[in-house]
């Protein structure tokens, strides 16, 4: 695995478990700690899948199978970093993949699977 590549919901997690240590979590009531659990670990799970994410972008490999539905017009163009937002039960985080394009036409496909 890539060095760094789930550092920032380590960093997540680590942050809520320091706050949890602190004085003022020990004197708040149970639902006070749920309430800012739930939402801070909504963040950490929201983290996780960002960087899962990143991951599978930095491990996506070129594929030479990649054809358009319309004509089955190969798709040897590919050109890296291309993203789009996508809405997770944890919120948005953002997709990283190489899109395929054939020469002279504008659109681009995108495989489903990694």
């Amino acid at each position: 695995m890539p060095a760094g590549v789930f550092d920032r919901s380590r960093a997540c997690f680590e942050a809520i478990v320091s706050e949890l240590s602190e004085p003022p979590a020990a004197v708040s009531s149970h639902g006070e700690v749920e309430d800012w659990l739930t939402v801070r670990g909504r963040d950490l799970l929201k983290s996780l899948m960002q960087d899962h994410l990143d991951l599978r972008a930095v491990r996506e490999r070129r594929r030479a199978d990649v054809v358009g539905a319309a004509q089955d017009i190969p798709r040897a163009r590919v050109e890296p970093g291309h993203g789009r937002p996508l809405s997770t039960v944890f919120g948005q985080v953002r997709v990283e993949r190489l899109a395929y394009r054939a020469l002279g036409r504008p659109t681009c496909v995108r495989p489903t699977r990694c």
